[in-house]
């Protein structure tokens, strides 16, 4: 049994759907009707984590599960601003740091680490502590997933490239907040997933 490990946090936990609403069960539900008895998908995402807290619980939420395949889905929580401060819940250099240590780490053994770099979010007109929206706090994180992807030749399941080839458009893929999944769009991330397991070479 390969174990596929989904890492990550609201948007990997799917906590505000059913269990088999979630993209991880339908991902795991597309494997079996391919190949039965093969792969079993873990969802380790926890609602609200940063890359430092998903840094606190590899041991026990990561770690006991490899060697497998692991899909690191972070970024949404460490560039958030609290009302309260002018910093970002993860700074950026921290937050690259963390991505190249989980890739590292994974690699170390003998698994496939893949980034997934996260969905278009819709726009949000209110302003962070620091005084911008939450689309510009996001962005340079976004960048950052990229060029730590480049620097390790790593994967990367490239979803808004994803909805832009697919043509789904973003308010129909979100939720009301603007950045959670909707009901829908876990059928299109099960597929966006799949469709990239299949171009690796395990």
């Amino acid at each position: 049994m390969i174990n596929i490990i989904c890492f990550g946090d609201s948007i990997t936990e799917g906590a505000e759907f059913t269990i088999n609403d979630r993209w991880t069960s339908l991902l795991q539900i597309k494997l079996d009707t391919v190949k039965p008895e093969t792969f079993s998908v873990h969802n380790k995402g926890i609602s609200g984590n940063t890359t430092a807290q998903g840094f606190d619980r590899f041991e026990t939420d990561v770690l006991p599960l490899l060697p497998g395949i692991v899909f690191m889905q972070f970024g949404f929580n460490d560039a958030n601003v609290k009302d309260f401060s002018m910093e970002p819940r993860v700074g950026l250099a921290e937050f690259a740091k963390n991505l190249k240590e989980f890739h590292r780490i994974i690699k170390a053994h003998k698994s496939v680490p893949i980034f997934v770099l996260n969905h278009t979010i819709g726009e949000d007109d209110g302003e962070q502590g620091n005084g911008k929206s939450y689309n510009d706090n996001y962005a340079p994180y976004s960048k950052a997933i990229q060029a730590v992807t480049h620097e390790l030749d790593a994967l990367l399941i490239d979803i808004p490239t994803q909805m832009l080839e697919r043509g789904i458009k973003t308010e129909d893929f979100v939720s009301e907040d603007q950045i959670h999944l909707s009901l829908t769009a876990n059928q299109d991330y099960a597929e966006i997933i799949y469709a990239g397991l299949n171009e690796i070479k395990l």
